[in-house]
């Protein structure tokens, strides 16, 4: 079966949303910076799915040629595919250990995308847009790239003067070599005009602004796309010229084609037009670091070779340690795996994305994700079990609601409840609560699909916050107190109508509180899938009622059996505070 018809097969009709994070290069471990690009594209993909009319594709993978790959394994004396073997599964593990649903990993060293390598290096070449010619200028090794003089400064360092790149800060060196150029500057207008015509292109403005700004005062050399053998020998070969290796660049961002089976289907008239259920156009996540390469490089090779645009590319920021940039030398890089193996993996998952700002940089402290954790067990999992005890019964309040007992609650409550003078704030918190419970898909969704994951998740935090206050001013247990009382003593024994109305109030109360548990936990089912999941089996919430068509109250009036059982554990432990 062919990628092509396997994806339409499974996509059925419906435009799948289709999100990428960057290839991670594999000359060293794993970091948080990686599996943040990971968590932000696994999250935006499982909240695609949660409609169940709605359908998801996402790619990752490790981006394997180039010199400082060669370098390494030439110093350890191995072979590059065997080195990148070995490091690209420790990015697979990654995202594995962190519950990424991605739908393929994708390597640059894959059979398939070398053809397809081949194939745009021989669209581009037949176009005349590659030449061959003398290149001079300020190279970077660590980021693989020639830089304008422009941006590029001198700084001292231990004691001697060094030229830099502006953006990255990496070492530059002046170079002069025979490559091939593809001609950038060509198609500098055409992507202007573009990014004029379509403001959202880019997310954040800022990040915008700057590409744009950039494009419009600076013009763009033709740039350099392959390097000779003699130098660069762990690359892709140039087609028909042994003596060349494709720069890395242009071999690893086509990686977003290859996984959508580009070119079959695309090629139509001498034109190349998406597929209707095709994966393409993708939305990507990248990282600040890579922006020019994304939003100025792949943009124009698109345009050149006359394929669709990608719908949208999201530029994050990093993660800042204590207030500074992760790096080994100031010993302040944070290990996800070991961090994950103390907290466990949805509380590393919850935290890092509770404080995804696309627009700055992240801080990350142990304190503050501790200070993360406590909350999810104090308030989200503890809601769980104030209602999941002996004393009450979940399944009992949604067969209340189901046999429509709760239809008079308003008049009820203000007759029933022991305390009078509460009745006011507990209508007031019930029906404000119920309103953001219907409304809290629709809010959220407007949230996430603009990657807002902080103010989506505060609206989330709200229904939550406002059930355990509603549970705490509606104080149930005291008619559970009255009932019990009422057994246990023949002169205080209550008549059958307010036995009646005290097991109503309970259950209503319960029952609100249920339906803040069951509904929240499907819509952070993208964020901590493992926990929520927990969470819904303890409700007793069918696998088939977990997604967008239940989440508003009274959606699904079948869960709460056994919800109250005493086999029943914590869904999250408390642990003993590690920092000093």
């Amino acid at each position: 079966m062919t990628l092509r018809y396997s994806l339409i097969k499974r996509f059925n009709q419906t435009k799948p949303f289709y999100v990428t994070t960057p290839i991670f290069y594999v000359n060293a471990s794993p970091h948080l910076g990686h599996l943040y690009s990971m968590l932000i594209a696994d999250t935006r993909s499982r909240w695609e799915k949660l409609n169940p009319k709605n359908s998801s594709y996402m790619l990752t993978g490790t981006d394997e040629h180039g010199l400082k790959i060669q370098t390494v394994a030439e110093k350890q004396g191995i072979d590059p595919k065997l080195l990148c073997d070995q490091v690209s599964k420790n990015f697979k593990d990654l995202s594995n250990k962190f519950n990424i649903d991605y739908d393929r990993f994708i390597r640059t060293t894959d059979q398939d995308h070398i053809k397809v390598t081949h194939y745009f290096w021989n669209i581009m070449k037949e176009k005349g847009l590659i030449e061959k010619g003398s290149h001079s200028g300020w190279y970077c090794v660590s980021d693989e790239t020639f830089y304008p003089e422009a941006n590029t400064e001198e700084i001292e360092k231990n004691g001697k003067t060094i030229r830099i790149s502006s953006e990255t800060k990496n070492e530059v060196i002046y170079q002069e070599e025979t490559n091939y150029f593809f001609k950038l500057s060509a198609f500098q207008d055409q992507l202007i005009k573009y990014l004029k015509e379509n403001p959202n292109f880019i997310k954040p403005t800022h990040r915008y602004k700057f590409i744009l700004n950039e494009l419009m005062t600076t013009k763009l050399p033709d740039l350099s796309i392959s390097r000779p053998s003699s130098r660069l020998k762990w690359s892709i070969e140039v087609p028909n010229d042994s003596t060349q290796k494709i720069y890395v660049w242009f071999d690893a961002l086509l990686n977003y084609l290859t996984a959508t089976g580009f070119p079959n289907g695309f090629e139509q008239d001498s034109k190349y037009v998406t597929p209707k259920n095709n994966l393409w156009p993708a939305t990507h996540i990248i990282g600040k670091d890579i922006i020019r390469f994304h939003c100025i490089y792949w943009p124009i090779f698109l345009l050149a070779a006359g394929i669709e645009l990608p719908k949208q590319i999201i530029v994050h920021s990093h993660w800042l340690c204590e207030g500074f940039k992760m790096s080994k030398s100031l010993g302040n890089v944070v290990d996800p795996i070991e961090m994950s193996e103390f907290y466990g993996i949805d509380s590393i998952r919850f935290f890092l994305i509770e404080n995804s700002n696309i627009d700055d940089d992240c801080k990350f402290s142990e304190n503050l994700l501790e200070r993360s954790r406590d909350s999810l067990l104090g308030k989200y999992c503890n809601l769980l079990s104030r209602i999941g005890g002996i004393n009450f019964n979940i399944e009992e309040s949604v067969q209340y609601y189901k046999n429509s007992q709760f239809n008079d609650i308003k008049t009820f409550i203000k007759n029933n409840s022991i305390k009078k003078e509460i009745v006011p704030t507990i209508l007031q918190i019930s029906n404000e609560l119920q309103e953001n419970l219907n409304n809290l898909y629709d809010n959220m969704n407007q949230k996430i699909i603009e990657f807002d994951y902080i103010r989506a998740i505060q609206l989330w935090w709200q229904v939550i916050n406002q059930a355990n206050q509603l549970f705490q001013i509606s104080e149930p247990w005291l008619y559970v107190k009255a009932l019990n009382s009422n057994t246990n003593h023949q002169s205080s024994r209550l008549d059958p109508e307010m036995i009646k109305n005290y097991k109503k109030l309970i259950n209503y109360y319960v029952y609100l509180c249920s339906e803040t548990i069951r509904i929240s936990s499907i819509l952070i089912q993208p964020i901590i899938p493992s926990l929520s999941n927990d969470i819904l089996n303890r409700l007793n919430v069918e696998p088939s009622k977990r997604n967008s068509n239940f989440v508003k109250i009274g959606k699904d009036l079948n869960y709460g059996k056994d919800a109250n059982s005493k086999i029943h554990k914590l869904p999250l432990q408390k642990l003993k505070s590690r920092i000093k």
